[in-house]
């Protein structure tokens, strides 16, 4: 997926529902399905959670070391902090 879309996608979603367990899990089925994705209950249960630690304990800096760890390459990563500003 392009990265632009990708960014507009996470920016289309209403804060309001990342408030809430249960707004959280629709943002995530509904995210699923434009990829062609199910969640089963337990799944969504398991992501709210990953979601709401990583909420409390990371920043953007420790995020975006974790993404180069895991391969994401470094003028994709300076493209996605030029866009978040």
């Amino acid at each position: 997926m392009d990265l632009g879309k990708l960014l507009n996608l996470v920016r289309s979603i209403p804060k309001d529902k990342l408030k809430t367990d249960a707004g959280l899990k629709e943002v995530m089925r509904d995210l699923g399905r434009k990829f062609g994705k199910s969640f089963t209950e337990q799944e969504l249960d398991q992501y709210v959670a990953q979601f709401r630690r990583m909420a409390r304990t990371e920043d953007v800096n420790s995020l975006m070391n974790k993404l180069a760890q895991k391969g994401v390459k470094l003028g994709d990563l300076n493209n996605i902090k030029k866009r978040m500003k």
